[in-house]
């Protein structure tokens, strides 16, 4: 083992690699030049806009209150649309207040049948009445046909209410 032989040749190799890496040929070398396409401009419109969150509120609205109470049986617009004033929106079922239309006018005709009957009555009685006849026979007859007539009063002022309401629906 010859290790003081080898010391110098490791010297000298070391040495060596030295010198050669002390040269001019590691210098810095700069990038080529970037790839560039080039465009004509082209003139036109824009549209400018602008985005922003906020919150959206009618200018008008309005509440829809019913006339009259029932069942909805057609709805002639759709949300969103413009209407104007007396477009009808709503369509109620109408049979409920023809039905009532119906019976306020059979009452009235009853009262009025019920005020012939009693004045019929009364006319009788009062023929009875100048021939002697009780007169307290007279006073119930005279009554009766009082309240017949105050029937009738009452059941004439119902039925114009009545047709009202069949009329705020369509036929």
């Amino acid at each position: 083992m010859k290790p003081a032989a080898s010391a110098p040749a490791i010297l000298l190799l070391v040495a060596a690699f030295a010198i050669a890496g002390c040269g001019d040929s590691n210098k810095y070398a700069a990038p080529p030049p970037p790839k560039v396409t080039v465009a004509t401009p082209a003139e036109r419109d824009i549209t400018s806009y602008f985005d922003a969150t906020g919150n959206t509120a009618a200018v008008n609205s309005v509440d829809l209150v019913a006339r009259v109470q029932g069942f909805i049986q057609e709805i002639s617009y759709t949300d969103g649309d413009f209407v104007k004033k007396d477009t009808l929106l709503f369509t109620i079922e109408p049979e409920p207040y023809r039905l009532k239309l119906l019976a306020a006018q059979a009452a009235e005709a009853g009262s009025q049948a019920t005020l012939k009957q009693a004045e019929a009555e009364y006319k009788r009685q009062a023929e009875l009445a100048a021939s002697s006849s009780p007169r307290r026979q007279f006073w119930i007859r005279r009554r009766r046909r009082a309240t017949a007539r105050g029937r009738i009063c009452s059941r004439r002022r119902r039925t114009p209410s009545r047709r009202r309401s069949i009329s705020a629906t369509p036929k």
